[in-house]
């Protein structure tokens, strides 16, 4: 699907970067809407196929300009920052999925982690202990990623072809298979190449997607 034309969001971010690199490296059109778009590097920003409209989660006036930008699939990185609050993400989402659909979009797919247990999930105890620690640890990340969750997975994937896809503990390992499977299944592996998730992401893009309207857990 060499040519599609994405809207992203939490681009300026690791995995985000390098979703965005490997799009472009396959001839896809970009629009990254970001709140600050410094934190960019030049061998995106000054590619031909790249537009940026500078703008945040709460406003979506801004966010109704990167919308009719033309793209046609919409894909988020975002997630809480350090200390974050509340659930600016999950909030955000259930404004734009509206209008995602408002402008006939045909592809979503939205960052995830297993604080969303997915129907099909088995469960399994490290995932139990993983949750554990990001509840100690994490801030409002529990929370916010378990809403996130439970909104897109409860959006009707016939209006808006969606994915949650579900990341475990990422790093910057190479290029590798990556697995999408659920919790407790026994392939269910509990780290991710950042690379690895760039590249699943852009196979998946497509309208044929076997992944649609699920969201699986994924792994090297």
């Amino acid at each position: 699907m060499a040519g599609t034309h994405i809207l992203v969001i939490g681009a300026t971010g690791p995995s985000g970067m390098e979703f965005c690199k490997t799009a472009l490296r396959r001839g896809h059109i970009l629009t990254l809407y970001v709140r600050n778009p410094a934190k960019l590097p030049a061998e995106i920003t000054e590619n031909a196929n790249v537009s940026v409209v500078q703008g945040t989660l709460e406003d979506m006036s801004s966010f109704q300009r990167a919308v009719t930008s033309g793209a046609s699939v919409f894909v988020s990185f975002a997630g809480p920052v350090m200390n974050s609050k509340g659930t600016p993400v999950t909030d955000a989402m259930k404004r734009i999925f509206p209008i995602l659909v408002a402008n006939d979009y045909k592809r979503a797919m939205v960052l995830g982690t297993c604080s969303f247990p997915a129907p099909q999930d088995r469960g399994a105890l490290k995932w139990k202990a993983s949750i554990i620690l990001i509840k100690i640890i994490g801030g409002s990340a529990y929370d916010e990623f378990k809403g996130l969750g439970a909104f897109v997975t409860s959006q009707d994937a016939s209006q808006l072809k969606w994915t949650l896809f579900r990341v475990p503990f990422l790093n910057n390992g190479p290029d590798a298979p990556v697995t999408a499977t659920y919790t407790g299944t026994g392939s269910d592996g509990m780290f991710l190449s950042r690379i690895s998730l760039a590249t699943w992401v852009s196979d998946q893009i497509s309208e044929d997607s076997d992944w649609i309207g699920k969201a699986p857990v994924l792994s090297n």
